[in-house]
């Protein structure tokens, strides 16, 4: 199966019909400050670098630098203990928050998760600080190595200003742009960063949109995020199929994902 249709395949149900995958209902009054203080009490005040890479990802001027800071006020990041929990949707949905946080200035809400099959993704609505457009989607997908053809991995046609590279660990790491989504109409855009990681069986997908499935045909000019912070999200060490740091997992208990 060739990348796109792995792709296509990966978040067929995801968009419009990603509230089905998910169970339960974002808690009303639930806020992101709630959250923090509670990773908070976990460790120290200390900023955690987190990164992403998403195989549908867009992120606002690609080709200029990326926003940093964290959402609603200078919430610290907790030093992560190491320890890690089994893997659940909130779980996931947590750690997209908090690696959102960390690149880029702005509030998320309407959390979605979903852990089955082998897979596990979250999806939450980011709106820039600042910014009166509509909020844009930004998605995790984990899948195992072989949801993907390859080694080598390479640039593929519906791919544009795609770069692929080796890490240091092993890993490699592709992002590119796949823009005029025929789900999200001509004018939506993309932005990718995408590691595929041999020795985890990993693929990890982070995705950026200008978009998102309830904005009813309206746009961001850009993705909500950019590549350079997607490559933060997706290149943490610790995403995999089966854990999530513990600080994450413990985090979600608060959190019931949005279902609409």
């Amino acid at each position: 199966m060739k990348l796109h249709d792995s792709l296509d395949h990966a978040v067929a149900d995801v968009s419009a019909d990603l509230p089905a995958l998910v169970s339960g209902s974002r808690r009303q009054g639930l806020s992101l400050r709630r959250r923090r203080r509670a990773l908070a009490s976990v460790g120290t005040a200390t900023a955690v670098a987190l990164v992403a890479v998403g195989a549908y990802a867009l992120l606002p001027g690609s080709d200029g630098p990326d926003s940093t800071g964290t959402d609603v006020a200078t919430q610290p990041h907790p030093t992560l203990s190491g320890e890690a929990a089994p893997i659940t949707p909130a779980g996931v949905a947590v750690a997209l928050e908090e690696a959102v946080a960390a690149v880029a200035s702005g509030t998320s809400d309407r959390f979605q998760g979903d852990v089955s099959e082998g897979d596990a993704m979250a999806a939450l609505l980011f709106h820039p600080l600042g910014s009166t457009d509509p909020a844009g989607q930004v998605m995790v997908n984990l899948q195992p190595l072989e949801s993907v053809e390859g080694p080598p991995y390479r640039c593929e046609a519906f791919m544009t200003r795609c770069h692929v590279r080796k890490l240091s660990d092993g890993d490699t790491l592709r992002t590119y742009h796949d823009d005029g989504d025929s789900e999200f109409g001509a004018a939506s855009k993309r932005a990718i960063a995408e590691v595929l990681s041999p020795r985890r069986d990993l693929r990890v997908v982070v995705f950026a949109l200008n978009t998102n499935p309830w904005a009813g045909g309206e746009y961001q000019t850009e993705p909500v995020l950019a590549v350079p912070g997607l490559t933060e999200i997706a290149t943490q060490p610790w995403w995999s199929l089966s854990t999530l740091p513990v600080e994450y997992v413990e985090a979600g208990h608060d959190l019931d994902l949005y279902q609409g």
